[in-house]
């Protein structure tokens, strides 16, 4: 992979565009702050870059003629007291900002959680914004703190430079070659070694996300029975080598030309410039020309490797300029992600009564994809209905349950709640109206009572959230639970956490549909009772008829079993609605639903034999 992996183009204007962004971006977050630090770094570092040399010079210059040892004196107390006062106010100021980026930072990852709360979904369906999620929230902190820091150093920095530079230019402007030399050495290098850095850098987080996913699956309780009755960790372990020894690989190539360019750096601007020509220079000024004192010399050699200082701290300004610009690409895309669904206010007051749901001509296609996934449907579902909606794996079944609650739009045709099209409703209130229960439900590191309400609970929930878990058949567990509802799920954050049984963590994601109990519109029920036991099936399927007896039941199954007592069944194929009708007038028609039907039934009845 390493020397294959296709690398992400940016040209230069791309690059300042993304550093100016990332810079809006940040005063959008705190501009009081950055302000304030701009303004006292530039005002620190030019005060001591100046102070540094016209301090030398003044000094040096009193004891070389007959200023009297009192005015000396006065002098260097005086020089040395603003530099202290100056390295004082620098040093808090480092410390002050440093505070004040912690806040600064939780601000950047509040905004960054917002944003990725209310992405749409399909926009998961796209590879790239998972990277980007992934790299805007991994490297958002650093990054937007280099993108300040390299502001507030670039400014403070030419300020210097200008400010010393004009004391050079009054005693000798051949001086000022020195550093500038050396600035265009170290510029070319360091801008070489930041681009190899960075393709190095994607190219490891592909090849390490290879390794760290060998490694993770190991010690993951979930993988560890199946692990330890197979052999399939040979070609994990095989997987996790080949992923190391392919980093050594590219790491070796990478580190060599990163050595290289560095060597070349540190010969020509440290060793060559700094040490040997500048010092041979002014002792060249001073000793055979004689056109320069004593004092200056020193406050020449100050000044040089001042300006030389400052302009390497430029150039690596400049060249994490060049990172920030890079890195911004995908922190750019991802907050710049159309949010289409999630932020729909709506234009329509959603009734307050029961409302039928009408599917008309509802074609949906996602993107690159060649045909459609969902093809021409038409349905209506009435209040208080309970409908199923069968098939194979690829059918359609759950593209349809997305499209349902509004998780994606259809290509084509529509959804009517009422008469009106879901999307004139407020995406949160047409939500509100629906229940759903999937089959990879989720359990949160949070307390039972939130895992069953999904929001922030209060004392008077408590009522609702113990029914809610008694009609899932979850009160048994309950009553052995010694904090109840308050109860820690998982042991993510507490070593007194619960971690509960599959069957029991469904009864608690079923407990969040009859948690919505009478403003519930639509049941939405994705093999909800698939870890559960016959016993504790039937009295989940009984609880849910009672509790959702009003509202319509979609049932997304499997197991046709469960379809018998639906008032109509939908057969899915390939996107398409290929039959409709009762349980007997399917069977009746001995097509496909017959075929699935007869060939579960002749499975189980196989299984009880054995």
């Amino acid at each position: 992979m390493g020397s294959t992996t296709k690398q992400e183009k940016i040209s230069l204007r791309r690059i300042i565009a993304n550093t100016f962004y990332i810079i809006k971006y940040a005063l959008h977050i705190d501009k009081v702050f950055i302000s304030e630090f701009f303004i006292l770094f530039c005002v620190t570092n030019v005060g001591l870059s100046l102070l540094d040399t016209v301090f030398v010079k003044g000094t040096i210059d009193r004891l070389s003629s007959a200023v009297p040892l009192q005015n000396v004196l006065t002098y260097i107390i005086t020089g040395l007291s603003c530099l202290v006062l100056l390295q004082i106010l620098n040093a808090n100021l480092i410390h002050w900002s440093e505070i004040k980026l912690v806040h600064f930072n939780q601000k950047i990852q509040r905004a960054l959680l917002e944003k990725s709360s209310n992405i749409d979904l399909i926009s998961y369906d796209h590879p790239e914004y998972f990277e980007d999620f992934v790299l805007a929230a991994a490297q958002s902190e650093n990054m937007i703190r280099q993108a300040i820091l390299c502001t507030t150093y670039l400014t403070g920095n030419s300020l210097a430079i200008l400010s010393v530079g004009a004391l050079i230019m009054t005693i000798n402007p051949v001086i000022a070659i020195f550093p500038v030399l050396g600035f265009i050495v170290n510029i070319i290098t360091r801008f070489a070694i930041t681009k190899q850095e960075y393709n190095y850098e994607l190219e490891q987080k592909k090849i390490r996300r290879k390794a760290d996913y060998s490694k993770r699956v190991f010690y993951q309780p979930e993988y560890a029975k199946e692990i330890k009755l197979s052999d399939i960790y040979i070609p994990l372990h095989n997987q996790f080598e080949s992923a190391i020894e392919e980093e050594k690989k590219m790491a070796k190539g990478y580190g060599i030309r990163i050595a290289i360019l560095s060597l070349i750096n540190w010969i020509v601007v440290f060793t060559f410039l700094s040490y040997f020509c500048l010092p041979l220079y002014l002792g060249y000024l001073a000793l055979v020309k004689m056109s320069i004192a004593l004092g200056d010399v020193a406050a020449m050699n100050n000044a040089a490797n001042n300006i030389r200082n400052q302009l390497d701290a430029t150039n690596y300004a400049l060249v994490q300029f060049q990172q920030v610009g890079q890195y911004t690409e995908r922190f750019r895309r991802f907050i710049d992600y159309d949010i289409n669904i999630e932020y729909t206010k709506g234009s329509t007051q959603i009734p307050s009564t029961l409302q039928e749901l009408q599917i008309r001509n509802m074609s949906y296609r996602y993107d690159g994809a060649k045909e459609d996934s969902l093809h021409n449907i038409n349905m209506t579902i009435h209040p208080g209905e309970k409908i199923a909606i069968v098939g194979e794996n690829g059918a359609g079944k759950t593209t349809f349950v997305k499209l349902l609650m509004r998780l994606y739009d259809p290509t084509e045709g529509s959804i009517l709640y009422g008469d009106t099209n879901i999307k004139d409703y407020s995406i949160k209130e047409y939500r509100d109206k629906i229940g759903a229960v999937f089959q990879d439900y989720q359990i949160y590191a949070a307390t039972l009572a939130e895992n069953v309400l999904m929001r922030e609970t209060t004392k008077e929930d408590a009522p609702l959230i113990k029914k809610a878990l008694t009609l899932a058949d979850f009160g048994e567990k309950l009553a052995s639970l010694k904090e109840g509802i308050h109860t820690e799920l998982t042991k993510e954050f507490s070593e007194e956490g619960t971690i509960l049984s599959g069957g029991e963590s469904q009864k608690v994601a079923i407990a969040r549909m009859f948690a919505k109990g009478e403003h519930l519109s639509i049941a939405i029920l994705d093999e909800p009772s698939s870890a559960l036991d016959p016993i504790a099936e039937y009295t989940l399927n009984t609880n849910m008829m009672e509790s959702a007896k009003h509202s319509s039941i979609i049932f997304i199954s499997h197991r046709l079993s469960t379809t018998r007592t639906a008032d109509r069944i939908y057969m899915f194929e390939h996107g398409r609605i290929i039959e409709q009708g009762t349980h007997e007038e399917l069977m009746d028609l001995n097509g496909s639903y017959a075929t699935m039907f007869k060939k579960q039934a002749e499975n189980y009845q196989l299984g009880e034999s054995l």
